[in-house]
């Protein structure tokens, strides 16, 4: 699955990602509130590359046209 995210919009990055964290760390049996803890530890950058941890064998994320590396 591929998430394209909206660069123009970085405010509702982090939001978005933490609901997708918290939908599929539920769904997969981990540790919701360590993972989203985590995640808001550090800034924007932080929280994708924790994200992609995570995700990244589920979930590919996209910013228009490029892949967002961890």
């Amino acid at each position: 699955m591929q998430i394209h995210l909206d660069q123009k919009d970085v405010t509702i990055i982090g939001k978005d990602l933490l609901e997708y964290a918290e939908t599929l760390s539920e769904a997969l049996g981990m540790d919701t509130l360590s993972i989203q803890e985590e995640m808001k530890s550090g800034d924007l950058n932080h929280l994708i590359i924790t994200f992609n941890h995570y995700f990244s064998d589920y979930i590919e994320l996209l910013d228009s046209d490029h892949r967002m590396s961890s």
